[in-house]
């Protein structure tokens, strides 16, 4: 059936039945059902709020991914921002803007795919879909999921601002396997090494909550990012922010046999997928040296120098080279 014949009460009547009641949640007086939600945070905490916006053909493929797949991944990228600032997810709301002719049974796994990935984040409390919209529009289908955290009051505001030159840049884990995992998907008659790793890495990406609530507990991180927008995005967002240069040592990046045998068939670089590969969410952060000694998910990669310095790899013979651009940017330079 579709939005068009169902119209928009009962399409929203038959996609909220999948999200369950929000009213006996934390921190939730009033949920989904009604103009606006009322929230109350926890006390002494700040909030953290963050939006992502996803489009069909874009970011999702229905029929290349699966619907609830499609719905799971789109929470993991939404609340993989909070991560890098400590936060605990509570609350999220859906906007939803697609076409009358789509087919109400869709959108359902979609919101089976949100609400199951709800379910499954590791966190002390559970994260509640407290409300959202439903329009029409002619164009693919978009969803826009705002979530909503917090953390404690008196942590420092976090962000990519706070390096130093002299600082170690640690990454919690390996870029470029959810690019590789795309590609896989696209390409499924190509035999590669770890395959089913590549597609979980991009189906069913790892969201690092726990490890971002533990380095702010720790108190010694200066930056913190993910790297939803490849590595080197954020590299040079963090040079910028920070007025830093930046050196990667290529030998310290990790390039799993899988990650090589897809850069391969891909005809490029395993470097430059790993530092181009978006669609992670791995932690990327500095700090003094010696974190790792503590958090060993984290690797060092690499150093801030001075910002004049800019922002390079450099090889095991000492050869520099450029770090190269994304593999996927909204609005090319």
């Amino acid at each position: 059936m579709t939005l068009g014949e169902l119209g928009e009460r009962g399409a929203i009547a038959r996609l909220t039945a999948l999200l369950g009641s929000a009213e006996s949640a934390v921190g939730v007086r009033l949920g989904i059902g009604h103009d606006a939600a009322l929230l109350t945070p926890p006390a002494g905490h700040d909030l953290v709020l963050t939006t992502d916006q996803q489009a069909a053909g874009t970011h999702f493929d229905f029929e290349l991914m699966g619907a609830e797949n499609c719905g799971g991944r789109m929470l993991a990228a939404a609340v993989s921002d909070l991560a890098p600032f400590g936060a605990e997810p509570l609350w999220v709301v859906i906007g939803l803007a697609t076409a009358p002719s789509t087919q109400i049974e869709s959108l359902e796994q979609l919101y089976r795919g949100i609400a199951q990935a709800a379910v499954e984040l590791p966190l002390s409390s559970k994260l509640t879909i407290v409300g959202g919209d439903l329009i029409s529009q002619p164009g693919p289908l978009t969803v826009s999921l705002t979530v909503i955290g917090s953390r404690p009051t008196g942590w420092e505001p976090g962000g990519r601002g706070g390096a130093s030159p002299g600082e170690t840049i640690y990454l919690s884990g390996a870029t470029g396997l959810a690019a590789a995992g795309l590609w896989q998907l696209q390409n499924p008659t190509i035999e590669l090494a770890g395959s089913e790793m590549l597609r979980k890495a991009f189906l069913s990406p790892k969201i690092e909550l726990e490890l971002g609530q533990r380095l702010w507990r720790d108190g010694r991180l200066t930056t913190a990012a993910d790297t939803s927008d490849s590595l080197t995005e954020q590299l040079e967002l963090l040079a910028e922010a920070s007025e830093v240069g930046i050196l990667i040592e290529e030998n310290q990046v990790l390039l799993p046999e899988p990650l090589i045998s897809a850069a391969e068939a891909m005809g490029m670089e395993p470097l430059m997928l790993a530092l181009g590969g978006g669609e992670d969410f791995r932690l990327l952060i500095t700090a003094p040296a010696g974190l790792e000694r503590d958090f060993h998910e984290l690797i060092p990669i690499g150093r801030t120098t001075e910002p004049q310095d800019g922002c390079w790899f450099i090889n095991d013979k000492g050869g520099r080279g450029s770090l190269p651009r994304p593999l996927f940017t909204h609005y090319s330079k």
